[in-house]
């Protein structure tokens, strides 16, 4: 069996695209795992090929093209957009088409409008988005919410929820450590924080609750992993370190390969996940940092929502508070001042939790099982 993952937006080395879902189907025959940009590998199987384009619509024709020459059995298509590749190879070879979908995509695109538009514009590209769905063959997604947005009731035979779960053991291993983090790597920290560097996702109100914190610890140590996507929001971020004097607080880097991050999390002690609960895609979905925090053994200061309460204060395994930075900040010293011993035990429950329960192995057999329904063997 020939396996294709097409992706126009995303990296070969992207941990879910190749480290879960290619290596997983590696064992079911040989997959190809095309994207925009990353490295190439044509030696071992799960195989990662690069199209030379920096525009996500001409990658379109060089995804179908690399993915033509391979004549897939089936095709992942990772974005809408990549779905009329794997049609154009469905028609042409008899390709069946999986759609991956990994977030709420409606909901992002609206985020780029205002209301009353941006629900207008969610209005049409829900439209546009279920329109592809329905002539796929199969489509997976990471959760239960995204697949309920995009399927009617009653649509699912060909439909898995598999979610984004770590895989086992995903720190457990020796990594080189890159030159451009050698100094951070060398470093202890109180809290750190990894993802995408926006106000909705609270990044000004960790600041906040960091100028509150370091009263108490005045040797608080934290970093923030990220990238910004506003150089408004960027210009806000440095303005505000520098009128709250905590230049010498908050270490920042721009970007790490995601396979590294383990590094620095061996090296911390608190994870923070701050997000708008008014977000409906932040909310919905439990976040892969979450889970991997746990898997590092760190304790997780939320917000307060029922999928996070859920998570993180029903299994003990941190705090969720409401979205305010003294809130915040109170979450954060609570688990600072930890006793030694049972900050070790909140530690090993978040370690066993990843083990136990919430582990790519155990959402493996899913992914197996919508493959062999559509090439029975």
């Amino acid at each position: 069996m020939k396996i294709c993952i097409l992706s126009n937006s995303h990296h070969t080395t992207d941990v879910r695209l190749y480290y879960k879902i290619a290596r997983s189907l590696a064992k079911l025959g040989d997959v190809y795992l095309i994207c925009g940009s990353g490295v190439r590998n044509d030696n071992a199987n799960p195989y990662q090929q690069v199209v030379d384009t920096e525009s996500k619509w001409l990658a379109l024709f060089h995804l179908y093209r690399k993915a033509a020459k391979i004549k897939p059995d089936v095709v992942i298509c990772v974005e809408p957009l990549t779905l009329f590749a794997g049609f154009a190879l469905r028609r042409k070879f008899g390709s069946k088409v999986i759609f991956d979908v990994h977030e709420f995509f409606p909901d992002a695109f609206a985020e780029r409008f205002v209301a009353p538009l941006s629900w207008i514009m969610k209005f049409f590209y829900l439209g546009f988005e279920r329109w592809l769905q329905g002539r796929c063959d199969a489509t997976i997604g990471v959760c239960d919410e995204i697949l309920d947005q995009l399927i009617p009731d009653g649509q699912r035979k060909n439909a898995v929820a598999i979610p984004n779960y770590p895989v086992k053991n995903v720190w457990d291993y020796s990594c080189e450590m890159p030159a451009e983090i050698s100094t951070i790597c060398e470093m202890d920290f109180d809290l750190i924080y990894i993802g995408g560097l926006t106000e909705d996702r609270g990044i000004f109100k960790i600041l906040k609750s960091v100028s509150v914190l370091k009263q108490e610890f005045p040797r608080l140590t934290v970093l923030i992993l990220g990238r910004f996507f506003s150089p408004a929001v960027e210009k806000k971020f440095n303005d505000l370190i520098n009128d709250w004097n905590l230049n010498a607080i908050i270490y920042r880097q721009n970007w790490l390969p995601a396979e590294k991050i383990g590094l620095l999390l061996k090296r911390s002690k608190v994870g923070l996940w701050v997000f708008n609960p008014q977000s409906r895609r932040m909310r919905k979905a439990i976040p892969l940092k979450v889970l991997e925090y746990f898997a590092a053994g760190l304790p997780v200061v939320s917000i307060k929502t029922p999928l996070m309460n859920e998570l993180v204060e029903k299994n003990r395994l941190g705090i969720c508070c409401e979205y305010h930075s003294a809130a915040i900040a109170k979450a954060v010293g609570d688990i600072l001042r930890l006793k030694k011993a049972d900050y070790a035990e909140m530690s090993k429950r978040a370690e066993e939790l990843i083990e136990t329960k919430y582990n790519w192995e155990a959402v493996e057999p899913l992914l197996f099982g919508i493959i062999k329904r559509l090439i029975p063997a």
